[in-house]
């Protein structure tokens, strides 16, 4: 999938906007020339202790072992860290005060991946923030312009953390603080591979992929692919507006030991916002999970693709999809809405609808295209006392979902066509308008417009369930790019 960017230059009378440049660091595994960073030819030996604020530094291929982030925060004031590529390594056209290309060599430096054992965000208080993690790709397919089906090179994500056996987390922010009160502001991760331990680490010890030990607000997760961890993708408690979008996640590992899920809430956390994403064979006690005196409100879960390949044979959720689970929780406006869940399963019946335990709970459920779900009874609905708005919904080769449902669903037993262009090969568009699919409800920002950005409803008015609205075959438009795997427009 490739989206045509439009440049448009206002000019507002006389007036121009100026924007400042950032002073930038060269920066190897191994140091060369007087290793002050100066330029690739002396470029300094890993990142320092403490970063300049402001600044900006370019990471070439190798591996860099663990790294401590503790640089103290200077109001908003932002740090970046980025991989060297071939189209943008510190040239003043690269936004840099100080030009450090001299000594640049593509081939060493900028055709890999600049590799971290572990990330940690901890030291002094406040907890440090404002950072850019940025592996400066460009592809706008899902995680890092790879098939995830495949064992190719994530070559767009130029950044990664790769986990060993046992580890507790990938990047584990604000760490040994667990009350709230020592935050970690306004970090930003994108264009990056994060690998966990996989199955091999068998549960034995607890794993995420970010684990945010005090709080982590204003977050945002953008074109990441995550994969193989040991237990659970995000651990988040305490924060305040957490966005994850336009990122590949894929399987995780769950034992008696560690319940894995997709994301894990603790204590108090609102206004999360999960869209845009691809979602593979997710185990454990749900997806989304609130739990351990968990207060969790606005929600925001759309245009995402949940799915197991074909063949696949691993377990799924054994609660819900939207999990609420122990005595005291309470999970408020929670939305599960136009997402795809495609060939998925539950290790116990009516686990992929909602599940609470105590508290009332408010979750709203609709727009949603759910295909080939087995067995037949995996879609049940509890709120403790609380409400479910639930509607326009497509429940298609999925057997009869056990509560819920309304008329304006459409609940389509076995039978019915295959509404997807390829999904065993990660194509996830509609392959053509169809009845079982249509009518879904009219919403407002940002429930709008599709996973591509395509606007809802379509040309023709129809409103399409699910990820993607169908733009119909004779649409306008770019060209969808060849050989390419993963979303893609029909």
């Amino acid at each position: 999938m490739q989206k045509l960017v439009v440049a448009v230059l206002l000019f507002l009378g006389t007036t121009t906007v100026m924007h400042s440049l950032s002073a930038c660091h060269a920066v190897g595994a191994t140091a060369a020339g007087d290793g002050s960073g100066s330029s690739w030819s002396n470029r300094m030996k890993n990142l320092p202790a403490t970063l300049v604020r402001g600044d900006t530094y370019y990471l070439a291929d190798g591996d860099y072992g663990k790294y401590t982030f503790k640089t103290v925060n200077s109001g908003t004031t932002r740090i970046t860290v980025k991989k060297a590529q071939a189209y943008d390594y510190g040239r003043s056209s690269d936004g840099c005060s100080n030009d450090i290309s001299a000594g640049w060599d593509q081939g060493s430096m900028g055709s890999s991946q600049a590799n971290w054992g572990e990330f940690y965000g901890s030291g002094s208080v406040p907890q440090p923030g404002y950072l850019t993690l940025d592996g400066n790709g460009r592809s706008t397919i899902p995680g890092c312009g790879i098939s995830p089906t495949t064992l190719t090179s994530a070559s767009d994500c130029g950044l990664k953390i790769t986990a060993s056996i046992g580890q507790d987390s990938d990047f584990d922010i604000g760490q040994n603080n667990n009350d709230g009160q020592h935050r970690s502001p306004s970090w930003t991760i994108k264009y990056v591979e994060v690998q966990g331990g996989g199955d091999a680490n068998n549960g034995a010890q607890s794993e995420e992929e970010i684990r945010c030990r005090g709080a982590c607000d204003n977050f945002l997760v953008d074109h990441v692919y995550f994969h193989d961890t040991g237990c659970d993708f995000f651990k988040i408690p305490w924060t305040t507006s957490f966005i994850v979008q336009n990122s590949y996640i894929k399987q995780n590992k769950s034992s008696a030991t560690c319940h894995g899920q997709l994301w894990y809430s603790e204590v108090e956390v609102s206004n999360v916002d999960f869209h845009s994403n691809v979602i593979q064979d997710i185990q454990g006690t749900g997806l989304w999970v609130c739990l351990t005196g968990c207060q969790a409100s606005n929600f925001s879960i759309y245009n995402n693709v949940i799915w197991r390949p074909s063949g696949s044979n691993r377990p799924g959720p054994s609660n819900g999809i939207l999990s609420c689970i122990n005595p005291g929780n309470r999970c408020t406006n929670w939305s599960f809405i136009g997402n795809d869940v495609i060939n998925y399963t539950a290790d116990y019946a009516g686990a992929l609808g909602t599940h609470c335990d105590g508290n009332p709970s408010t979750f709203i459920w609709q727009n949603n295209l759910f295909y080939g779900i087995t067995p037949a009874d995996r879609i049940d609905f509890q709120t403790c006392g609380g409400s479910l708005t639930e509607g326009n919904n497509s429940y298609l080769n999925s057997g009869t979902p056990k509560s819920g449902t309304n008329s304006s669903d459409i609940v389509v037993p076995s039978g019915a066509p295959n509404p997807f262009t390829d999904w065993p090969n990660t194509v996830f568009t509609l392959a053509s308008q169809n009845a079982d699919w249509t009518g879904g409800q009219a919403l407002n920002a940002p429930y709008n417009i599709d996973f591509v950005g395509s606007p809802r409803p379509g040309a023709d008015g129809v409103w399409n369930r699910g990820a993607f609205q169908f733009l119909g075959t004779g649409s306008s438009g770019p060209t969808p790019p060849t050989n390419l795997k993963g979303v893609v427009r029909p």
